[in-house]
């Protein structure tokens, strides 16, 4: 009874083992699932969209190949939407329910443009004929396939992605088969240790003098037939089922995934959409790197058009200014460079719409710590540097959101704060012609403003030192692309370029007012008997606290320059 028991075991662990390596080899899916799409030749964009890239689990592989150039992006799906906008292009509609994918045309304006370099992408692909680039699974992320932006897009495109390779099923198969096998060597002892001890001792019956010949009676034994050699017969089948086991272990395969791929359920519950920071800190590192190599290119050669490539606003008038005074004497000094060395605060806008913006603070050495404030006016254009200064000495930066948060850009007339950041500029010039008397010096903290006082004294000392002629000074908002971006207790820190304008007239017919230094160089002459007038900017970067705070308003840096002299 025990060898059938153990015969029928060692059946069904076969049985289980030949299962578990079936899962695992002939039965095993395709190590990926892939969707070839058609259709999208006739338009130079193709748009796959975060939810035709989570119709199955798992990070999305793009392929495309094409006859000319393929160029593959990923980038936030809001970002590729906005940056293709309006022009025609196709857009891929996926299918969870029935694993597949079709390509649809858009038809739109023909304003085509490439798309390679653009601030947008997270990471981008551009190569002759054939592309491949992977979307990382969960993150809303949309993928741009084109050529040059100009002709057709790749002809073929292929969207696959990993299956599941789980070995669960298999492990249990073969797990149980291997139990079965012991269990069914185990029964295989049992039944020859049996045998053994029912043969009992082997020894010949003394033969009587006289009477018949004895014939002992069948007891029940069982005993073998021919010996010792039929039982070795009948437990030969342990060793052969575990070299059969053996051999089959040894003809496993690679793991192979043995599960069929099976749609992403969607969720029923409701999903509040999430505003992320425009930019993560990879882009931010590379669209630094290329602002600083840009203007250090512009500051060697003195050529605008390099510059403008990723400088605009109060920041460009500023190096402009300089290169034309550089060009008419070799004694003016270059404007510090763009330090993007040391990193110290990134504050990232967190905005869907545009313009977008970010702020850093870096520091070179032993070097004042610069801020610099870098805008992207539309989705096609690039960031562009706009303000930096320098920070004052011994000023404290507020405490601001993490780059992974993001901080929310402020209205330029908000009235939850001390002071809008629109009137900024007038606020603070009443502040500078009219110190403790101004109506607003009560909202600003001074201690460590060196910028108030020196430019209050310059004044002061202006007025006091002119004889026959009058002054008149001027302040106001010279760039109304004021950026402000919230701080972690709700207030704001703002750039903004405040423009000082000085009129010297003189008195006296028989004087004129003369001019020394960098407004000589621009003026070209000495003085005039008419007056002058002088425009120098400010580049300014404020904290403004909310308007319940008890707080006040604070300069954290100022970086100023001549821009123009021209006579009255």
């Amino acid at each position: 009874m025990r060898f059938l028991i153990a015969a029928t075991l060692f059946v069904l662990s076969i049985s289980f083992l030949l299962l578990g390596l079936a899962q695992r080899t002939i039965w095993a899916p395709p190590a990926v699932f892939a969707v070839n799409l058609v259709g999208q030749e006739s338009q130079p964009f193709l748009i796959i969209p975060a939810e035709a890239l989570a119709m199955m689990p798992g990070n999305a592989t793009i392929s495309a190949t094409g006859s000319s150039q393929v160029f593959l992006a990923v980038g936030k799906e809001v970002d590729v939407a906005a940056w293709v906008d309006t022009t025609s292009h196709s857009v891929v509609e996926g299918s969870a329910g029935s694993q597949s994918l079709r390509v649809v045309a858009s038809p739109g304006t023909d304003d085509f443009i490439s798309p390679v370099g653009s601030d947008l992408w997270l990471s981008e692909f551009s190569g002759d004929s054939v592309g491949e680039i992977v979307v990382p699974e969960g993150q809303d992320l949309s993928v741009l396939v084109a050529s040059d932006g100009l002709g057709a897009a790749p002809e073929r495109v292929r969207v696959s992605w990993p299956t599941d390779n789980s070995t669960t099923v298999s492990d249990i198969f073969l797990g149980v088969g291997l139990g079965l096998l012991v269990i069914a060597i185990f029964f295989n002892v049992l039944a020859l240790g049996k045998m053994i001890r029912n043969r009992g001792p082997r020894r010949k019956v003394p033969k009587a003098p006289q009477g018949p010949r004895y014939k002992p009676k069948n007891r029940g034994y069982d005993l073998p037939k021919r010996g010792r050699r039929s039982a070795s017969n009948k437990i030969a089948i342990a060793p052969i089922s575990i070299g059969l086991v053996l051999a089959l272990s040894g003809c496993q395969m690679a793991e192979v995934p043995q599960n069929s791929p099976t749609p992403t359920e969607s969720s029923t519950a409701s999903i509040v959409d999430q505003i992320h920071p425009a930019l993560n800190e990879q882009q931010v590192a590379r669209i630094l790197a290329d602002i600083q190599s840009v203007v250090a290119e512009a500051d060697a050669s003195g050529e605008i058009a390099v510059l403008e490539t990723r400088v605009d606003g109060p920041a460009l008038l500023f190096r402009e200014a300089n290169y034309l005074l550089r060009s008419k004497s070799p004694d003016v000094l270059h404007l510090p460079p763009i330090s993007t060395s040391v990193v110290s605060i990134t504050i990232i806008s967190k905005t869907e719409y545009w313009p977008r913006s970010f702020m850093v603070v870096t520091q070179d050495g032993d070097d004042l710590p610069q801020t610099l404030v870098i805008e992207q006016l539309s989705p096609r254009d690039p960031y562009k540097l706009i303000y930096n200064m320098a920070l004052l000495p011994g000023v404290e930066f507020p405490d601001v959101a993490a780059a992974t948060e993001g901080a929310i850009p402020v209205d330029v007339d908000s009235q939850f704060l001390k002071v809008s950041p629109i009137v900024l500029a007038p606020t603070y010039g009443d502040l500078i012609d009219n110190g403790p008397s101004s109506e607003f010096f009560s909202q600003f903290d001074l201690s460590t403003d060196k910028f108030y006082e020196q430019i209050s004294q310059t004044q002061k000392d202006q007025t006091d030192n002119l004889e026959n002629a009058t002054t008149q000074f001027s302040h106001a908002l010279g760039e109304f692309n004021v950026v402000s971006l919230t701080t972690s207790d709700s207030g704001a820190i703002v750039a903004l370029m405040m423009v000082d304008t000085w009129e010297i007239k003189p008195t006296d017919r028989n004087s004129a007012v003369t001019v020394s230094g960098d407004e000589l160089l621009l003026l070209g002459i000495e003085g005039s008997t008419r007056g002058v007038s002088t425009r120098y900017g400010n580049m300014l970067l404020f904290y403004v606290p909310l308007a319940s705070s008890d707080q006040k308003v604070r300069l954290l840096g100022a970086t100023q320059s001549l821009l123009s002299i021209e006579v009255l």
